[in-house]
């Protein structure tokens, strides 16, 4: 009897919530993104000064926390398929789910879903607190009518699904926890973060406008850089790399011995 898509997701949150780690961990990295980003808006002061009219509140209040938490998050998705091979259990799975497209579809939407949820927490506690601090430290803060700022805080909860889902894509064609997670840290991390200034200056000024999560990340901001992509572009070419990744993993998966 073929397990139904909705029957292997409840499959899918039962293996993830069983592991003891997980939820402790994506509770964790929410109250690290909400502390780090009320420590970089408690500096906004200093902040506004330098930046003047480009100051934006919204994106201030959640990137700093970001930063720490994508790393945890991406760590999340590729355990979530590395596990089972380390385990040995992807046997198992296959044998109670025998159509590979199935099975990790289903590890994909339940874990996107899982993500997306727990990233609209982070990024409204974010706002919300960092709003706060932010008046407090006598810089302009944000509200959530204000042009752009409720699209900034669904889409940093966006943008946390698709960081996890990079991570399970490198889970499943890695096969291997370490292997994975180094890949996703310098995929969303040492690239976009550091590469930039060990680059020759042209490269360093494409990777910060075209590099996926970068583009992404404009998605969560409210006032535009003109030599930046605008936000939905930016979040639509993060999309369709997350994509991308996701296709060769379906390939990989249907193809390779378990």
């Amino acid at each position: 009897m073929r397990a139904a898509i909705a029957d292997t997701m409840r499959s899918e949150w039962t293996k993830f919530r069983s592991v003891p780690s997980n939820i402790p961990i994506l509770l964790a990295t929410v109250t690290v993104m909400v502390g780090a980003g009320a420590l970089t808006a408690g500096r906004a002061s200093g902040t506004y000064r330098a930046a003047g009219a480009a100051f934006d509140a919204t994106y201030i209040s959640m990137y700093g926390g970001f930063l720490f938490a994508q790393i945890s998050v991406g760590a999340l998705g590729a355990l979530a398929v590395t596990s089972e091979y380390a385990t040995g259990t992807i046997r198992t799975s296959l044998t109670v789910v025998p159509r590979r497209g199935r099975l990790l579809a289903a590890k994909i939407w339940t874990f996107g879903l899982i993500t997306l949820v727990m990233g609209e927490v982070a990024a409204f506690g974010s706002f919300l607190l960092g709003q706060t601090l932010i008046g407090a430290a006598g810089a302009p803060s944000a509200t959530l009518g204000q042009p752009g700022v409720l699209r900034a805080v669904v889409g940093m909860g966006m943008i946390w699904s698709l960081v996890g889902l990079i991570g399970v894509a490198l889970g499943c064609l890695l096969r291997n926890t370490m292997a994975a997670t180094t890949a996703v840290t310098v995929v969303n991390f040492i690239i976009p973060i550091i590469g930039p200034r060990l680059m020759p200056a042209a490269v360093g000024d494409w990777v910060t406008v075209y590099w996926p999560i970068s583009a992404g990340l404009q998605v969560t901001t409210t006032v535009h850089h003109a030599d930046r992509l605008a936000p939905w572009t930016g979040f639509g070419l993060m999309t369709a790399f997350t994509a991308g990744l996701l296709v060769a993993a379906f390939a990989v998966f249907r193809s390779r011995d378990a």
